[in-house]
Order: C-alpha cells, then sequence, then structure tokens
C-alpha cells in the first residue's frame, strides 16, 4: 500500500477515535441495546471506510449512517416480536429502563422516536436532522411536534 493509503487510513483512524462514542450514543438512544448499538456503529464505520476518500463530512455521513441503519434493525425487531405475538411466545425483554419518560419515548413509533433522540439526545438543529433523515426541516418539525404530542400521551398512561 502506498502512501496515500497510508494517509488515508491515518485520517480514517483519528475520525474513528473521535466519533466512535458518540455514534455509539446514538444508536444506543434509537435503540436501547447496548450490543446492537456497538454492531451499529461498527456498521456505520465500514461503510465510511468504503467510502472514505469520497466523503467530505465523516461526522454527518456516520450520523446518517447509524439513523438508517438503527431504523432498519427497529422495522426488523418490530416485525419480529408481531411474528412471535401471533404465535403465542413472549419476546425477548430487556432490563428495565431509566426512566418513565425512557419507557414512553420506546413505545413511540420509530420515526417520530428517531426525531426526538436527534433533537433533544444529539442535541441537532431541525436542518441537520433532516440532513440525517433526509427530508426537509418542515417535515423534522411537524414529525417533532406529533411525537411530543405522542410522548406526552404516553406519558399520562
Amino acid at each position: 500500500m502506498g502512501s496515500r493509503g497510508a494517509t488515508i487510513d491515518a485520517a480514517f483512524e483519528r475520525v474513528y477515535t473521535a466519533e466512535f462514542a458518540g455514534v455509539a450514543r446514538l444508536a444506543y438512544l434509537l435503540v436501547r441495546s447496548r450490543a446492537v448499538a456497538e454492531e451499529l456503529a461498527q456498521d456505520a464505520f465500514l461503510r465510511l471506510y468504503q467510502h472514505f476518500d469520497t466523503v467530505e463530512a465523516p461526522a454527518g455521513f456516520l450520523r446518517t449512517a447509524v439513523v438508517r441503519l438503527a431504523l432498519t434493525w427497529l422495522g426488523r425487531a418490530d416485525m419480529e416480536r408481531d411474528r412471535l405475538s401471533r404465535l403465542g411466545r413472549d419476546p425477548v425483554v430487556e432490563a428495565p429502563e431509566l426512566d418513565e419518560t425512557w419507557l414512553a419515548l420506546g413505545r413511540l413509533h420509530p420515526d417520530r422516536r428517531v426525531v426526538l433522540v436527534l433533537r433533544f439526545y444529539a442535541q441537532m438543529r431541525s436542518v441537520e436532522i433532516a440532513g440525517v433523515l433526509g427530508c426537509s426541516a418542515a417535515t423534522v418539525r411537524s414529525r417533532a411536534r406529533r411525537a411530543l404530542a405522542d410522548l406526552r400521551e404516553e406519558l399520562d398512561r
């Protein structure tokens, strides 16, 4: 491998060191499982590595990748729970969560949950969230309003 490859590897290592904890935390907030979050974070970095020489904003690429990977995982997990419930089996229950808000957040539709996690846990602005989700900032604000209303309903139960 030439010096260009070594330079790219060194730059990638710096990004990995700087961004892994934040990407893994974001994944955890979305999927609520440390093991799955670490796997999704690794998958996001693998995707970044495959395109590293063409990516202008690695942190943004990683956030977008981990959100999309988490949404895919959540959809599959929901489908699995649905199928298990139809078979009369109890789905695996994870350890108790942090608090009532955390539990209520977990009951929201993934599209709404992701907006709240990115806004309040990752402290991203609507424009940044729109870039990650591939929609307009107005759509993000609308989803956030609906998500907050849903969250209030969940907390009132």
